[in-house]
C-alpha cells in the first residue's frame, strides 16, 4: 500500500488560501470534497444517529471556515477534518450523558416499548456484520475512533 503523503498538496494549500480569504467557491470545494467522509466517520462514530451526525458535519466545517487562517499546513486538511469530527462527536456524546434516553432505561421501567428490537435494528442485522458492529461500539470513544479511521476510511497509521 503506498503510503498518502502527510503534507498538504498545492491544490489543498490553494483551497485552504481561499478558505482564509472567505472565499465562498473555495469553501464549497472544501465542503464538497470531504463532506461525505466527514459524515461517514460521524455516522459510524454516533452508532447510526443521522441527525446527530449531520448537525456534526456541519459543526465541523462552521469550525474550519470560522479558524482556517489557523490551519498548520504540516498536516493534510482531511487530517484535521477527521480530528475534528472527532471532537465534535465526542462533545455531543458527553452531552447526551445529561440525559436519560427512553432506550437507555431499563425495559422494566417502560415494558410498553420492545427495547431489544430497537437496539436490533439500531445496531445492524444479525451474523458478522452485527456482531462487528457490535464490537466496534463496545470500543472506547478514542479506540472507535481509530478503527473507523483505518479500516472504514483507509487512513495510514501516520495519518490516524
Amino acid at each position: 500500500m503506498a503510503e498518502t503523503p502527510t503534507l498538504a498538496s498545492p491544490d489543498e494549500r490553494a483551497l485552504i488560501e481561499g478558505c482564509c480569504r472567505g472565499e465562498p467557491s473555495a469553501q464549497r470545494v472544501v465542503f464538497d470534497r470531504y463532506r461525505d467522509r466527514v459524515y461517514g466517520v460521524a455516522l459510524h462514530y454516533l452508532r447510526g444517529d443521522a441527525a446527530a451526525a449531520q448537525d456534526a458535519t456541519q459543526e465541523v466545517f462552521v469550525r474550519f471556515f470560522q479558524s482556517a487562517t489557523r490551519f498548520r499546513e504540516d498536516a493534510r486538511l482531511v487530517t484535521y477534518l477527521y480530528r475534528s469530527v472527532a471532537n465534535a462527536c465526542i462533545d455531543e456524546l458527553r452531552r447526551r450523558r445529561r440525559f436519560v434516553f427512553v432506550g437507555d432505561m431499563p425495559e422494566q421501567l417502560h415494558p410498553q416499548t420492545d427495547v431489544g428490537a430497537w437496539e436490533h435494528e439500531a445496531l445492524g442485522s444479525a451474523g458478522e456484520d452485527g456482531a462487528l458492529q457490535q464490537a466496534v461500539h463496545a470500543l472506547s470513544p478514542k479506540l472507535r475512533m481509530v478503527v473507523l479511521m483505518r479500516y472504514y476510511e483507509d487512513l495510514s497509521y501516520d495519518e490516524i
